[in-house]
């Protein structure tokens, strides 16, 4: 049973489960024939959540289970920034309250939103899950709102989905696209052999690691040696991984999964003596990560890719974000992936619900998101992103991602100017065709953070 907890004003936090499930990817395949009943409020408002007073949202999230690694400390950066909205007014004058469910990193994300709508009332659902797939289109079916983190398929941009909103911008590369950025990165520390891991239950993930592999890593003139994309997900069981990756004769590897995959293959390779020139971890940067005893063994072939600009970089902007998380929050420390992005999707929405009218409407709320053309996700984007819907779908042709190595128990930029790298979209023809018209192929599946 999913644990819910109800968020009200500053320093209250959801509860999350203690016990840790082993869960699949088993689906929820009946659907709950059900309309949407009322507001739930004190007084007559334009759409169910909404009073004179407040607006209730619906936050899903993987607390437990395989995807925990990558957003579990999510609900703190989304809390962070929606109570320091609330400290200020909230928007027009309401606060905004959020009921926060854990989908156990499964396909409990339909039955949380259908409770979420149905019982709970709420106003719009804030999917940062990689399991928000499985859930879209009941919400569209029943003209709610979901606002998601982009990172489980293609779907966001597909014609008939205006109504599902993408923190990441329009578009991501998914199938036969992908940015050279980590190859880039690779090439810079002098690795010439790459391999590649990905998750098999993934085909997002596996996308990724082909794509790289096919693409990326050929135009920076290295080459691809060693691709396994039969990872078991979330594992931590990585020695015959580390044995792959040997005797393939590869100086250097991407890992496009899991942090807890991750980690421990960069740490398999290192306790295993083997001579690597760069290893890509696309998700790992966090206090976490400083604090596992065996990083701090791992040398300076190691990177993490932070598509947000790190908190080393010491910017207005990251040092609002550490200090909303320490007030609101009670953390201190280096955020993760989860928190950045949960501080950023409550960032849009508080945006999106600015531009909704008052009192604002579901259709509102879309219309809200759109008509921010471009924004830079709460001054933590590495570039701007487009969540207009003139540019619906297309795929920015360059990107930008920072890198971090491991020195004396912290995080330090690489390169030490700390500059980011800029990546160049690369793909087959006919991808890189779609991608600058706007066209898309489907895929709906989930994976880790985008490297």
């Amino acid at each position: 049973m999913n644990e819910t907890a109800r968020v009200r004003g500053v320093g209250v936090r959801p509860r999350a489960r203690s016990i840790r499930v082993a869960v699949g990817f088993a689906v929820v395949t009946a659907l709950i024939a059900a309309g949407l009943s009322g507001t739930g409020g004190a007084t007559q408002a334009s759409a169910p959540g909404v009073t004179d007073k407040t607006v209730t949202l619906g936050y899903i999230y993987p607390a437990t289970g395989v995807a925990a690694s990558i957003s579990a400390n999510g609900v703190k950066g989304f809390e962070a920034r929606i109570a320091r909205q609330n400290a200020n007014g909230g928007v027009d004058g309401r606060k905004i309250e959020f009921d926060a469910v854990d989908d156990q990193s499964s396909g409990a994300n339909l039955t949380a939103a259908q409770n979420l709508v149905q019982s709970r009332h709420v106003f719009a659902v804030v999917n940062q899950s990689p399991f928000a797939f499985v859930t879209y289109r009941w919400l569209l079916d029943h003209g709610v709102p979901m606002i998601g983190a982009g990172t489980d398929g293609t779907y966001y941009s597909d014609k008939g989905n205006e109504n599902v909103l993408n923190m990441a911008g329009n578009s991501v590369p998914w199938g036969d696209l992908t940015y050279d950025t980590g190859a880039r990165a690779m090439k810079m520390l002098g690795a010439k052999k790459v391999g590649v891991l990905a998750y098999g239950a993934a085909s997002s993930s596996v996308a990724a690691a082909k794509a790289f592999m096919n693409y990326a890593v050929p135009e920076l003139g290295l080459d691809p040696v060693y691709t396994n994309t039969a990872v078991d997900f979330g594992t931590s069981d990585v020695s015959p991984l580390v044995l792959g990756i040997k005797n393939s004769g590869a100086d250097s590897v991407y890992l496009p999964m899991a942090a807890a995959t991750n980690v421990a293959v960069a740490e398999g390779l290192q306790q295993n003596g083997i001579d690597t020139k760069a290893v890509i971890l696309a998700t790992g940067y966090g206090q976490d990560f400083l604090d596992s005893p065996g990083t701090k063994a791992l040398g300076p072939s190691t990177l993490l890719v932070s598509g947000f600009k790190p908190v080393e970089l010491k910017t207005k902007a990251t040092e609002q974000f550490q200090a909303d998380l320490s007030k609101y929050a009670h953390f201190t420390g280096v955020p993760d992936y989860g928190m950045y992005t949960g501080y950023v999707i409550a960032e849009f929405t508080i945006l999106a619900l600015e531009h909704a009218g008052n009192p604002p409407t579901r259709q509102g709320l879309v219309d809200g998101a759109h008509a921010l053309g471009t924004y830079d996700e709460a001054g933590l984007a590495c570039q701007p992103v487009d969540v207009s819907l003139a540019d619906r779908a297309k795929t920015p042709k360059t990107t930008c991602g920072y890198f971090l190595q491991v020195k004396n128990g912290k995080f330090v930029l690489f390169p030490k100017s700390g500059n980011p790298v800029i990546g160049k979209l690369v793909g087959s023809p006919a991808a890189l065709k779609q991608a600058s018209t706007g066209a898309t192929t489907t895929t709906t599946s989930t994976t880790a953070a985008p490297g």
